[in-house]
């Protein structure tokens, strides 16, 4: 498009204005709504545990392999082992632990101006700067999440036994399998989201187990049968703003921040699936999360998060002319997989469409 020459100060204004205007890209925070909440409190540690009380039979250690229902903190109780025999007083037993540590890491964003740009540029660069700043860790978060989330032990792919070989898109039956797992090892559905506040609140929701897929999968996920679409919900309502639909125990929701594993499957060939490279298919994860599945960590505080806002006024030995400023915020975060039984990866290709 040309760039036309106005004259007048009143036209150079109305530019001004749209470029005011335009909007960008916001984060997209989804998996930070769910997941069991903790607060670390300041001065404390870096280093905070969750602890179970494992049920009786239950082992603190274990496989999730397909075909293979037990798990850690999954009881295994033989009835007739109560049996009691006439004044005979039973053995006794004792309660078992398990602990879960997660250590907290601290991340930080970083911007910086000049003093031309604070005197003599006509958009407020500083204030934007402190608006993204805040987007940005917010992402970075989602991010560290996903990436802790994405490493579960319990795997299910489209086909096949392993990620090399998938050549499917996603089907019912996969996502019948980690029901099953799920439900075998005795995961309880998600009956809450923590809250759009700033004090961790949670807000109830209709029981389901959630399933996070990137943005690529919707329409095989909409493909699936017995999809519901969230405007058929009828008085059920939707657990996120980004979900789109239902099947059978499950609700769907979107973010293209579920990154694939790209070219990781097998050979495209006439599979119809997408493949960054026209060779491999890429492999995307879909995260099936039940209650108590995982954690996150967050520092509690009035300096839970520590903002930066130096201006070029602000002189000292390092900026002795005045020449820059700062925009920044750093915060202590961290993510934990609690019990590896109650959430599974979907391993599957994308329709190329």
């Amino acid at each position: 498009m040309a760039i036309q020459n106005y004259g007048t100060s009143a036209s150079r204004n109305l530019i001004r204005a749209a470029q005011g205007m335009l909007e960008h890209a916001q984060p997209i925070t989804v998996l930070g709504d769910f997941g069991t909440q903790r607060e670390m409190p300041q001065n404390s540690t870096d280093t905070l545990v969750f602890r179970r009380t494992l049920p009786f039979g239950a082992t603190a250690a274990g496989t999730t392999i397909e075909n293979s229902s037990r798990y850690v903190g999954t009881p295994d109780i033989t009835a007739s082992n109560f049996v009691l025999a006439e004044g005979v007083t039973p053995n006794s037993n004792t309660i078992s632990f398990q602990d879960v540590t997660v250590q907290l890491q601290q991340y930080g964003v970083l911007f910086k101006y000049s003093s031309k740009t604070e005197q003599l540029y006509e958009d407020d660069i500083p204030g934007e700067m402190v608006k993204l700043t805040g987007e940005t860790l917010a992402e970075v978060m989602e991010l560290v999440r996903y990436g802790v989330l994405k490493a579960g032990s319990t795997v299910i792919y489209a086909n096949g036994t392993t990620r090399v070989g998938i050549a499917s898109s996603i089907s019912l039956n996969a996502l019948r399998k980690a029901a099953r797992t799920l439900e075998s090892n005795r995961a309880k559905r998600i009956t809450s989201r923590i809250a759009p506040s700033v004090n961790f609140e949670t807000s109830p929701i209709q029981a389901a187990y959630i399933v996070i897929v990137h943005t690529d999968m919707v329409s095989d996920v909409r493909n699936l049968p017995g999809f519901v679409k969230v405007e058929e919900y009828g008085s059920f309502k939707p657990v996120h703003d980004r979900e789109f639909g239902s099947v059978e125990d499950f609700r769907f929701i979107s973010s293209p921040l579920m990154a694939p594993f790209l070219a990781a499957g097998a050979a495209v060939g006439s599979t119809g699936l997408l493949s960054v490279g026209a060779a491999n298919v890429d492999v995307y994860p879909s995260i099936v999360l039940a209650a108590d599945a995982w954690g996150q960590v967050a520092l509690k505080g009035m300096k839970a998060i520590s903002p930066t806002v130096l201006k070029p006024s602000n002189v000292n030995h390092a900026n002795p002319l005045g020449m820059f400023g700062y925009v920044g915020a750093n915060t202590w975060f961290a993510a934990v997989r609690l019990n590896e039984a109650w959430m599974a990866r979907i391993e599957a290709g994308v329709s190329a469409l």
